[in-house]
């Protein structure tokens, strides 16, 4: 769920560049679920694949709410 808020409001208001920010989330998202839940290798990459390709989609679904140019 934090993936996806991030992503819209990075990609309504943010450059392409800001993509990098989930990164940090993410390996901090999967080292919560490895300490806390042991989870294996093979569940950390999977989980940290999806919350990866969660964000993505919601930054593309924030870049597509933004205003075109010349809209008012």
């Amino acid at each position: 769920m934090l993936n996806a808020l991030l992503g819209l409001m990075l990609g309504r208001f943010a450059p392409v560049w800001f993509l990098l920010v989930f990164v940090p989330i993410v390996a901090a998202e999967v080292a919560y679920g490895y300490w806390i839940y042991h989870l294996g290798a093979g569940a950390c990459l999977r989980r940290g694949a999806a919350l990866l390709v969660c964000g993505q989609l919601a930054f593309l679904l924030g870049a597509l709410m933004r205003p075109m140019r010349g809209e008012r």
